[in-house]
């Protein structure tokens, strides 16, 4: 796997992850094809001279970035992969976030259609970047939520193959295809991210769907957390949201915390929301992150942790 360490610019870092990491869901399923950890390995050893490039003036990286005017993590991700396929030499990037409208109302939007030269097909690109924490039994696809339990991850899966990557197939969407001149030949899914698992889990249990080499953390809430780490020497650090894709670099210029540090600096809020935080070992040489996980607060998810209970008796 290519390692993002290597690069000294943190939106090099986030594309080289976006490139290596392995999706969270692979395999082909009904129609849908979802890209494997192979075929990622190969397009990051493949854009590794490109990485290098960027890495060495990285301004036409963060041209691109400037322009995407919402600043959310998932347009972010959208960028970076636009700017894959933008050099690479396999693909060419024909549409992308393509409305289709019917009758003056939104019937959908293509993230992304592209031209592989390799195989010479018109593709569908339906993309995610997640992260999700999961509850009660790890197992089941329903169980797993995002920090703000908003989002789902059998929801998000469910919109991706059974909606989003059969867009083309809707009559306002063929016309569209049809005055462009193209044939959608492939269909496409990606969602890459982490998932998160109890700290004090002991087996890690992912759904059937989900890869066996998915990236992982953890999450805990603040007594669970102390008990677990507090003979630990990790420094921890609190990460903004454009700094959940790559690995990151510890940097004494920012701010950092012992485990009581930051359990005070997270209970100083009168309702915390959850937080992402990466532990360092920074009398190592690389001072490279070590562990990754989501501290929340004592009643985060405990409604629907009632709920799946009941359910179960």
């Amino acid at each position: 796997m290519l390692h993002t360490s290597l690069f000294q610019n943190s939106s090099v870092r986030d594309l080289a992850w976006v490139l290596a990491s392995p999706p969270i869901i692979q395999g082909n399923i009904d129609t849908c094809h979802w890209t494997d950890s192979a075929f990622w390995q190969q397009q990051g050893h493949a854009f590794h001279n490109n990485l290098l490039q960027a890495d060495t003036d990285a301004s036409a990286l963060q041209h691109l970035l400037k322009k995407q005017t919402d600043r959310r993590l998932g347009h972010r991700f959208e960028s970076l992969l636009s700017y894959w396929f933008n050099n690479s030499d396999q693909y060419q990037l024909v549409a992308q976030n393509l409305q289709v409208q019917d009758a003056e109302k939104t019937v959908g939007e293509f993230d992304f259609i592209v031209k592989d030269h390799l195989n010479n097909t018109h593709q569908h690109w339906e993309v995610a970047c997640k992260f999700y924490l999961g509850l009660g039994d790890t197992a089941q696809l329903g169980n797993w939520y995002g920090p703000m339990l908003k989002d789902r991850l059998a929801i998000k899966y469910k919109q991706m193959q059974n909606r989003q990557s059969q867009l083309s197939h809707h009559p306002a969407s063929v016309n569209i295809l049809n005055t462009l001149g193209i044939r959608i030949q492939q269909h496409i899914c990606l969602m890459k991210g982490r998932l998160f698992y109890p700290l004090t889990q002991s087996k890690k249990t992912p759904p059937n769907l989900v890869s066996n080499d998915h990236q992982q953390g953890w999450w805990s809430k603040t007594n669970d957390f102390f008990e677990y780490y507090k003979e630990s020497t990790l420094r921890w650090c609190i990460l903004s949201k454009h700094q959940w894709l790559a690995q990151q670099n510890f940097n004494p210029m920012e701010s950092s915390y012992s485990t009581t540090e930051l359990i005070d600096v997270f209970s100083c809020e009168a309702n915390p929301r959850p937080i992402c935080v990466t532990g360092f070992l920074t009398d190592s040489p690389q001072q490279l992150e070590q562990t990754r996980g989501f501290l929340v607060a004592k009643d985060w998810a405990n409604a629907i942790i009632i709920n799946d209970n009941s359910n179960q008796i």
